[in-house]
């Protein structure tokens, strides 16, 4: 018996994993930041209504500290008034973003106490007129501006600036 042959079972496995390893890095690190790159930001100023995702919306607020965070951990709330269209579909995860940092969080109403009738977690795809809430944990030192962005269809970005 030859040496490859008594190794086949290995060198299988061995081939499968490597294959495996270049095709779980292209999908975790090639093809996001392929997405990011093609992304178009819109900034949009406190007050103007802005078309996102076939949904009209408008910044209404942002507060601090309205719900009861971890310890170490602060809250921040955004508040937006949507309305849905003919063409109204579902958003994609809301992020908060350090103007002036690296870090992003996502929305952690989930992990935290918010009531059921707060406001919807994200845009819905109804024609109605609806108040979204999303919540996210920080850690104590962000202190802000913040970018709230909210993805659209195409790569389209509406960010909104988000202080204290």
């Amino acid at each position: 018996m030859t040496w490859w042959r008594r190794q086949r079972v290995a060198l299988t496995a061995l081939a499968v994993a490597a294959v495996t390893a270049v095709g779980v890095h292209a999908w975790l690190d090639v093809i996001p930041s392929l997405q990011t790159q093609a992304q178009t930001i819109t900034n949009v100023a406190e007050g103007e209504n802005v078309q996102v995702a076939g949904q009209t919306m408008s910044f209404r607020s942002a507060r601090w500290d309205e719900f009861e965070a971890p310890e170490g951990m602060r809250t921040v709330s955004v508040r937006l008034n949507a309305g849905g269209g003919d063409e109204a579909t579902w958003c994609r995860d809301f992020t908060l973003a350090e103007v002036h940092g690296d870090r992003v969080w996502l929305d952690a109403r989930s992990a935290v106490d918010v009531p059921y009738d707060a406001g919807e977690a994200s845009c819905r795809d109804e024609s109605f007129a609806y108040e979204i809430l999303a919540v996210f944990l920080v850690p104590e030192d962000a202190v802000g501006p913040f970018h709230f962005d909210i993805p659209g269809e195409l790569g389209e970005v509406t960010r909104f600036t988000v202080e204290k």
